[in-house]
């Protein structure tokens, strides 16, 4: 069963990630408030609504009995498009290395990860199940794309705390997202070995 709700729900943040992103990077470079905060809502929409779909979907899909393969496998590649095109206009906007490494990381290991699941379809008895880790790091990187929408509102005058806190944030999300990329690939060193 492919077209059940929770896999919709799922294949909903493969959308309202790239879109979303595209508004953010859209009210960033408006060339008034008006714009800025216009684009800003649809994105945050689309953000707001993404995010709960990762927490509904799952929900969903043990509640009603439609826990599936391809489910298991379409929820973090769609997390990963999700938080991913968000990172990608964080770091191009800032233009600064505090953001742009820490994006960096996160998207090598999601992209690593991703490759070697795909390659393992069909070649293993029991896939390489998704940690409670990789769920608090997703969570994390939720809560710091949220934390970066509400900086238009935090920043006031010559305060920058809120964006650097931000910054620390980001930097939070990449060391578990490198953590729990290490410890994926140690899980399926010892699954394939054994």
């Amino acid at each position: 069963m492919i077209f059940t709700l929770p896999n919709i729900l799922t294949a909903f943040r493969l959308v309202a990630g790239p879109l979303g992103a595209l508004f953010l990077w859209w009210g960033l470079n408006a060339a008034d408030n008006e714009g800025l905060i216009r684009w800003w809502s649809y994105a945050l929409a689309l953000f707001i609504g993404g995010a709960v779909s990762d927490w509904l979907d799952g929900w969903l899909a043990r509640r009603l009995g439609q826990v599936s393969a391809f489910g298991a496998l379409l929820d973090p590649m769609a997390d990963k498009v999700f938080v991913g095109a968000f990172l990608i206009v964080f770091a191009i906007w800032s233009g600064l290395w505090l953001v742009s490494w820490p994006v960096a990381v996160i998207l090598s290991r999601d992209i690593v990860i991703t490759a070697i699941r795909l390659s393992r379809l069909g070649k293993e008895s029991v896939p390489v199940p998704v940690s409670l880790a990789a769920k608090v790091k997703t969570a994390v990187e939720m809560l710091m794309i949220a934390w970066f929408f509400a900086l238009i509102f935090l920043v006031r005058g010559d305060s920058v705390w809120a964006y650097e806190a931000w910054i620390v944030f980001l930097w939070i999300a990449a060391a578990l997202s490198l953590y729990t990329g290490l410890t994926y690939l140690w899980a399926m060193r010892k699954t394939s070995s054994g």
